[in-house]
């Protein structure tokens, strides 16, 4: 009897934790015109991912009522209508009514357990954009690099900080939970220095100017004594702290004519040593080492556990493989050991799945275009440029699946260029059989590219050489459209690829 009763406990206790780790949200659009979407985006630990975005049924009368698995306090993006509106802060078993009518007007929050700490934010403009990225100058890059730095203190820096001051000071001053104070005003520091490094990265200064800048504003971040509970600008601000590092980093390397073999300062390895690393394990293994060496591990073992969740989104196994290597080396025990293993080998099984997939053809010796489209004539070709080192050609490949779907049994054939040096050969044969990209393949390196380009863009008004780039082929081996549209345009693409199959 005694045995039943603790087995019934045991069973109350695991559904009073499932059901305290969710979170509720209900509400209505106003004015539902039947179309209009809305979504969540709960960060996996920082950044915005649509692979981390929940879609919100809406009834027909606009309202709806969704219930999302929350097991720690995560700071959102509420999406409506394709446009983030605003900031919400979800936490296990609390619940958020509200109304919502435009992107303009935002949401008009109204009941529920998490309304205090959601309204407040609202109320002190958590989430607004920093007054010096309002402007509507399209050349204020080069306005900001008119100002002294001494001016750049005083009419951009100093006042922002003072005014994210001002709301901490409001923040303390509400009547909600101390721990949602703090929580709060964490985000609210962390976001300030994130928007100030995002700043000095868009302000096109003068290097010595951006240095000063950098230096002014990352010299004092307290890092030791923070833990962050929420959500992701702790992390975000991360990126623009390590470059402020690195700008540390060859400042003293300059002044102290250090040599290559010598332990560089902030990293402990040599600059030899870590071109040997980046080149073998790549360059996140590099920033892994940096962070280290500079952040507590507290907030290194999240952030680079999502940069690993990135790579592994990517289907990117040789930059996966590499920076796990480092990250189960410094965290045996961590919480995320078995996964970030778990993704590795799920890429390698992927990688072993394809090696002798036919349909993934590599042409070695192409050495111009005629060469490339001759024996294809009949077909309309669809040309990607790209590279393995390019986020922005990465983030299309997701589009591919459904362009191809799209176009399967039609005359289509899809054809991809890369750009990668001769050292990374393997790198580029693994990653398009990782991601089982069907089609033709050729590599060319930065120096045997140059004619293609020429070719390629003999008659574009925009002669530059960006990656990626689209161009379609018609079937008498014509180039018909350079600058063709992108995978992830969908019905755009789709239209100018089915008028030259007629």
């Amino acid at each position: 009897m005694h045995f039943k009763k603790l087995i019934l406990l045991a069973i109350i206790i695991i559904y009073c934790q499932k059901a305290d780790a969710q979170f509720k949200l209900s509400g209505k659009v106003l004015n539902y015109n039947g179309k209009a979407k809305l979504m969540v985006n709960i960060p996996l630990v920082y950044g915005f991912y649509n692979y981390n975005s929940i879609s919100i049924p809406i009834a027909n009368d606009g309202t709806f009522d969704i219930t999302f698995p929350i097991k720690e306090t995560k700071l959102t993006s509420l999406i409506f209508e394709d446009k983030v509106v605003c900031d919400l802060l979800l936490q296990p078993s609390k619940t958020l009514t509200f109304n919502i009518k435009s992107v303009d007007e935002g949401p008009l929050f109204l009941a529920g357990t998490a309304l205090p700490e959601n309204k407040l934010m609202q109320d002190i403009g958590f989430d607004e954009p920093p007054f010096f990225f309002r402007s509507n100058h399209d050349d204020k890059p080069k306005i900001f690099n008119t100002f002294s730095f001494d001016e750049l203190i005083a009419n951009f820096v100093n006042p922002f900080k003072l005014k994210q001051q001002e709301k901490i000071k409001k923040v303390y001053a509400s009547q909600i939970d101390y721990k949602d104070k703090q929580i709060i005003s964490n985000e609210i520091n962390y976001r300030s220095y994130y928007l100030l490094g995002l700043f000095t990265q868009t302000a096109d200064l003068k290097k010595a100017k951006l240095d000063s800048l950098t230096f002014e504003i990352f010299n004092n971040v307290p890092l030791k004594s923070t833990k962050l509970t929420s959500g992701s600008y702790h992390y975000k601000f991360v990126r623009y702290y390590m470059r402020y590092i690195d700008t540390k980093l060859a400042l003293e390397v300059k002044q102290g004519n250090i040599p290559n073999s010598a332990p560089l300062p902030y990293y402990g390895i040599s600059f030899d040593s870590a071109m040997v690393a980046r080149t073998k394990y790549g360059g996140g293994y590099i920033e892994f080492i940096g962070a280290i060496k500079n952040l507590p591990h507290s907030v290194v073992e999240p952030y680079f556990y999502q940069q690993i969740t990135d790579l592994y989104k990517g289907k990117d196994l040789t930059n996966l493989s590499g920076l796990v290597y480092a990250f189960n080396k410094q965290f045996p025990n961590g919480v995320y050991y078995q996964d970030v293993n778990d993704k590795v080998v799920n890429l390698q099984k992927i990688l072993s799945a394809n090696a002798s997939n036919k349909k993934i053809e590599i042409v070695e010796k192409i050495s111009s275009l005629p060469d490339l489209i001759k024996p294809l004539r009949g077909k309309v070709i669809y040309l990607d440029v790209w590279g393995t080192w390019c986020g922005p050609c990465k983030e299309e490949l997701q589009y591919i699946p459904e362009l191809k779907s799209k176009f399967k049994g039609k005359d289509v054939v899809f054809v991809y260029l890369d750009m990668d040096e001769e050292n990374k050969d393997v790198v580029w044969r693994d990653f398009i059989k990782v991601n089982n990209m069907e089609g033709i393949h050729f590599r060319k390196n930065r120096q045997t590219i140059a004619p293609f380009w020429k070719e390629l863009l003999a008659n574009a008004e925009d002669k530059a050489e960006y990656y990626p780039q689209y161009f379609i082929f018609d079937k008498e081996g014509k180039l018909v459209v350079t600058k063709a549209k992108r995978p992830s345009s969908k019905e755009e693409l789709y239209a100018q690829l089915e008028s030259y199959l007629r």
